[in-house]
């Protein structure tokens, strides 16, 4: 059975360029180029990225001021009071999420492609805590983090390896190539009242979330000790070990979300050790538990709440449609670039990483 989770869409643009309306009232702007949600897809079976936002509800994960307590209030959002199950047992929105993403031996998404299968731990944990229970569900959002980033992990700034900065976890989306028009996808042409300049928007990770879209991976404080690096209006932005929160105008002035507004510095932490590594943006589990176990709920059903006697594999498809455009539609058939965004996506299961026919009647 399909379990809607909640999907707040990855800004990068789209082909159409459409703008995303959010239930809150905010737009999400697109801007157009091919291909996919927000930073890029992979060279290998995927068009290149661009960016979609979506909907609205900030997970914003706030950690402590000082380093690495969890601030409930900086999230906005009240996080599952379990954290879930399995894997992702104590994770949360708020406190962030821990986990090992190694794929389990019996791996019933496996591609059988190690680089592939990186994070199917992860995957699987999210999908459990979600409720979706049939393989196919993650095989889909595989071929969707395909897509985006590629999935396997590459730090380069040649942007046609993967439609954008890096590919996999570190995925960052990178202007035009990326289909995003300057200010970024939802992004502020005002200066960031922290840095006194325009800082673009980007979409960030496997599935090229935006926090600049969605309000989330933000910390309302900049921790002592901690700096936050400008992204400028550069389409390639600094990216390393160093950087440990980036700025950009739209999120430092406000992100309107579901539950309020969401505002602060992007958590890009790296080092594992650190205890804001737990909320970052670049941490596979947390990226994970959020566009699974946050993400996916809301932008699946602001993507179906207007169409009717959609059968369960239309309801995925108007779903990841949502993800790249923010437009909803009243009919179980998807057009133009959201239905390339899904067939691409179908492409991908059946000539990159499963190498089979697609079970279900096509997009």
């Amino acid at each position: 059975m399909l379990v809607g989770l909640l999907v707040l869409a990855a800004c990068a643009a789209s082909t159409d360029g459409g703008a995303h309306t959010l239930d809150d009232g905010g737009v999400s702007k697109d801007s157009g180029s091919s291909s996919t949600s927000s930073s890029g897809s992979s060279s290998s079976g995927s068009s290149s990225g661009s960016s979609s936002s979506g909907s609205s509800s900030g997970s914003s994960s706030g950690s402590g001021d000082a380093g690495g307590t969890p601030d409930a209030a900086d999230g906005g959002i009240t996080p599952k009071p379990d954290g879930g199950a399995g894997l992702f047992a104590s994770c949360s929105l708020a406190g962030g999420c821990l986990a090992d993403c190694s794929p389990p031996a019996d791996d019933p998404i496996a591609t059988g492609n190690a680089s592939y299968d990186l994070y199917d731990g992860c995957f699987l944990a999210g999908m459990q805590v979600a409720g979706m229970t049939e393989a196919w569900q993650g095989q889909l959002l595989k071929s969707q983090a395909y897509n985006e980033s590629g999935i396997t992990p590459v730090v380069t700034t040649n942007d046609n390896t993967c439609g954008g900065q890096n590919c996999g976890i570190w995925a960052i989306s990178a202007g035009s190539v990326s289909g995003d028009d300057p200010p970024g996808p939802c992004g502020s042409s005002s200066k960031d009242p922290f840095t006194g300049q325009v800082d673009y928007s980007h979409s960030y990770g496997l599935f090229q979330d935006t926090p600049a879209c969605e309000g989330t991976f933000l910390q309302k404080t900049l921790p002592s000790g901690y700096t936050c690096t400008p992204t400028t209006e550069a389409n390639n932005i600094p990216f390393g070990t160093s950087v440990t929160f980036y700025c950009e105008s739209a999120t430092s002035l406000g992100v309107s979300t579901p539950s309020g507004t969401n505002k602060g510095y992007i958590n890009a932490v790296q080092d594992t050790t650190d205890p804001l590594y737990a909320t970052s943006i670049f941490n596979p589990a947390y990226e994970l538990y959020v566009y699974l176990d946050y993400t996916w709920e809301i932008n699946f059903q602001q993507a179906n709440a207007g169409a009717k006697g959609c059968t369960e594999t239309q309801q995925w498809y108007l779903s990841l449609a949502y993800w790249l455009t923010g437009n909803a539609t009243t009919s179980c058939t998807l057009t133009g670039d959201g239905l390339q965004y899904v067939q691409t996506a179908v492409t991908d299961y059946e000539t990159v990483l499963y190498n089979k026919t697609w079970p279900y009647p096509a997009p």
